[in-house]
């Protein structure tokens, strides 16, 4: 019998995590609705992109250094922020998704 954990994270605890903040990219999926997306993490004060994969590596080591994740789970997967909206003229910080999934199995 496999059991399946889920581990939710606001962006913060990710971006504290990571120690890299989220870039959200959006796309027009029509004339009122975009997509928005993670496309990747930046340092503060860098232009350098970090690959989601090695952010979020990272976060899982930080999830099993603190006992969150046993130390024996070797593999996870994990699920960022995305949503359809309806266009906005403006948008900020609070129009952002703001959950990210981990899961792993025992």
């Amino acid at each position: 019998m496999n059991v399946l954990t889920i581990v939710e994270l606001e962006n913060r605890e990710v971006e504290e995590m990571s120690g890299a903040k989220l870039v959200f990219i959006q796309e027009q999926i029509d004339s009122n609705i975009i997509e928005t997306c993670v496309e990747c993490f930046k340092y503060e004060g860098s232009d350098e992109c970090i690959p989601t994969e090695d952010a979020m590596q990272t976060v899982f080591n930080k999830l099993k250094e603190n006992g969150t994740i046993p130390a024996h789970i070797k593999d996870f997967s994990y699920e960022m922020p995305s949503c359809e909206r309806l266009k906005k003229a403006v948008y900020d910080d609070a129009d952002m998704p703001q959950k990210v999934v981990f899961s792993f199995v025992f």
